[in-house]
């Protein structure tokens, strides 16, 4: 868990918020009722992430990238970005970008 050493106005908000809405996997595809991105299965513990074209992920990969996309002003954001090998506003921007196209 990441606790800042600072505690700003929005640190606080963004603490209180209620906990992060349930990323589901159902028949190969990983899906939220709060976002319209999705993950689905390829194979051999291998998943494809709409939002991250060109990638494979393992599941907790793509499980930290569907959290992103249905979370993405929470503290936990920077780790689950480090999960897949980014910073979190590389993260957020994909997730925002080809969230607003597709």
């Amino acid at each position: 868990m990441n606790i800042p050493d600072v505690w700003t106005r929005e640190t606080w908000r963004r603490a209180a918020t209620p906990t992060i809405p349930a990323v589901q996997v159902v028949d190969g595809h990983m899906v939220s009722d709060a976002t319209a991105h999705h993950a689905d299965y390829v194979g051999e513990d291998r998943w494809h992430v709409d939002f991250l074209p060109g990638r494979h992920l393992t599941r907790e990969q793509a499980r930290a990238a569907m959290r992103i996309a249905v979370a993405p002003d929470r503290l936990e954001v920077d780790r689950w970005a480090a999960a897949i090998g980014m910073t979190a506003s590389e993260a957020r921007g994909y997730a925002q970008r080809i969230g607003a196209v597709g």
